[in-house]
């Protein structure tokens, strides 16, 4: 009992996270300035590495918030595992919604068809899964973020108590230094 390949671990496969995939986020948009009422203009996007600066990938935008039906035009190249090309050309709609102290908020209104039926969901961002053609939500493209993959229910009771309360628990012997250690992720102890 309970030998190697005894259980169905090995033949689970984690959902891809929001983290594998290239994001379009509305907050970035605006951050940027590229994201205004009454404007059309046209530009690149462009994903670099954080840590080097190194070209990742980029995406060739029109948006038109001018009319009654504002949209954001998304052309780009993927290039598929197996070297063919296929250029990408499509209008991704926006819609705005009204904040409590004035202004507005903008939204992606999810292009996306699953299972026959189109999303329209809004975001306010968009993902480009790993082999996917088209930008959608994380919902359409059945996404997860990292850390709901990396759960571990003892740390996470240990990083609720906080270093202070775990060396009290230590040293009055309601947690067992072995098994306590082995627990704790390693930046436990920076305050």
């Amino acid at each position: 009992m309970g030998g190697y390949g005894s259980t169905r671990w090995n033949f689970h496969t984690k959902k891809e996270t929001v983290e594998d995939c290239r994001a379009l986020s509305i907050s970035d948009l605006k951050r940027e300035g590229v994201l205004q009422a009454g404007v059309e203009r046209s530009g690149s996007w462009i994903w670099r590495n954080a840590y080097t600066n190194e070209y990742r990938a980029s995406i060739g935008y029109e948006l038109n918030t001018l009319g009654r039906f504002p949209y954001l035009r998304l052309h780009y190249t993927i290039t598929r595992w197996d070297g063919n090309k296929r250029d990408m050309d499509y209008h991704v709609r926006l819609e705005t919604t009204p904040c409590n102290y004035g202004g507005v908020r903008w939204w992606f209104i999810c292009p996306l068809v699953v299972n026959g039926r189109s999303c329209e969901q809004r975001v306010g961002k968009l993902f480009l899964a790993p082999g996917s053609l088209y930008f959608g939500c994380r919902h359409c493209h059945d996404l997860t973020y990292r850390s709901s993959q990396e759960n571990d229910k003892r740390v996470n009771a240990l990083k609720r108590l906080g270093p202070l309360a775990i060396l009290q628990g230590m040293n009055s012997g309601e947690i067992d230094t072995d098994k306590g250690f082995k627990a704790l992720p390693p930046d436990i102890w920076r305050l």
